[in-house]
């Protein structure tokens, strides 16, 4: 069935699961998502907490298409609850692996984070990190620009706003760059081919980024 979690921070993250999934198994499959802590986790639907572990969505009347919200700990509690570091992360590790629905549900989402923890546990700890960092990232800059916000006449408040756009939009454009001018990022090296037209021998240029190859009718009378 398919289930939407929303947050404080409004974030949204739509699941497609079975109605038999545990509590304790949708928080490890969020944590995976969000990179908050199960322990740090409270689920509510239809203004009731989700805090029994062992029992089903199904049990607690969540169907297909539903809202459940979850709210996180306060920072000083997070803090505390993620003392002990990538031992949390080798025990949600050990935890998807041996939930084949949950480890399933997982590879759908996020399939390199499911074949890190099949494979590789430093490199599934070392992404659960890379996600709640980049979480913690986004809330800390929506605060930021929310305080910005407030006071619009600020001169300094809209210099910071304006310099925030402006990184996000070089951002943005270095990501183009990268996607559709790869070259101008490494050295690209130029393919060359012997062909044979009409009893004539050439080296052909190869365009390695081209999807499909046209010959022009011109080279029908080479030759």
């Amino acid at each position: 069935m398919l289930l939407t979690v929303t947050t404080d921070g409004e974030e949204m993250y739509n699941l497609d699961i079975d109605n038999q999934m545990a509590i304790e198994d949708l928080k490890a499959l969020l944590e995976a998502e969000s990179g908050v802590p199960p322990q740090s986790q409270h689920l509510f639907f239809s203004g009731k907490e989700l805090n029994e572990a062992k029992k089903t969505l199904e049990e607690y009347g969540v169907g297909e298409n539903e809202i459940i919200h979850m709210q996180q700990l306060a920072s000083q509690q997070q803090g505390q609850a993620s003392a002990s570091g990538g031992s949390n992360f080798d025990l949600m590790r050990q935890h998807v692996l041996r939930d084949p629905r949950l480890l399933q549900q997982l590879e759908s989402t996020n399939p390199e984070l499911a074949h890190a923890a099949r494979n590789d546990p430093a490199r599934f700890s070392a992404m659960v990190q890379q996600i709640e960092q980049t979480r913690r990232s986004a809330e800390v800059q929506k605060s930021q620009l929310a305080a910005l916000n407030d006071d619009p006449f600020d001169v300094e408040a809209q210099k910071r706003i304006e310099d925030a756009i402006r990184q996000e939009n070089i951002a943005a454009n270095l990501e183009a760059a990268m996607e559709y001018n790869p070259e101008s990022f490494a050295r690209v090296t130029r393919l060359y081919i012997n062909v044979e037209i009409n009893n004539k021998h050439l080296v052909a240029l190869v365009d390695s980024g081209a999807q499909s190859t046209v010959i022009r009718k011109q080279l029908n009378y080479v030759g």
